[in-house]
């Protein structure tokens, strides 16, 4: 996986320019396309080409295989929910690809476990929204 320099700028930095937008580094810092790739989707429409060719540029090597496996979780996360939202209380779910993919980072975990396949897809919404909780909860200063 191809992570920030040494220096903590951007990789997509060349001749200390931005190779994505002509004056944005700083929106690329906050609008990291890593995690588009990460969850396996685009990061939007033909507005968003640039980004979704950077998006499929990455590729992700592994330490061990307990690091592929999180990652197949979180691609399970983020294809469970665009495809089940309806199992979501109310319906309720991401529709637009950066939360799709925070949330699929944040609950991931939900998907790593074998046991998952035996759950409904109810039981499965209710355990992401769960995740995501304990995530933001974990997150937040006391």
């Amino acid at each position: 996986m191809i992570s920030y320099q040494v220096d903590g700028k951007c990789p997509m930095l060349a001749a200390g320019k931005c190779s994505i937008y002509a004056h944005r580094p700083q929106t690329c810092r906050d609008y990291d396309c890593r995690i588009f790739a990460a969850a396996g989707i685009d990061a939007g429409g033909a507005d968003k080409v640039v980004i979704n060719t950077r998006v499929h540029a990455w590729r992700f090597t592994y330490a061990n295989n307990s690091e592929r496996r999180a990652h197949a979780a979180i691609t399970a996360a983020a294809t469970f929910i665009r495809e089940q939202r309806a199992h979501f209380p109310g319906g309720r779910a991401p529709t637009a690809p950066t939360g799709i993919a925070v949330l699929a980072l944040k609950a991931y975990a939900v998907f790593v476990d074998a046991g998952v396949n035996e759950q409904s897809p109810e039981q499965i919404a209710l355990a992401i929204i769960a995740a995501s909780r304990a995530f933001d909860a974990a997150d937040s200063p006391h």
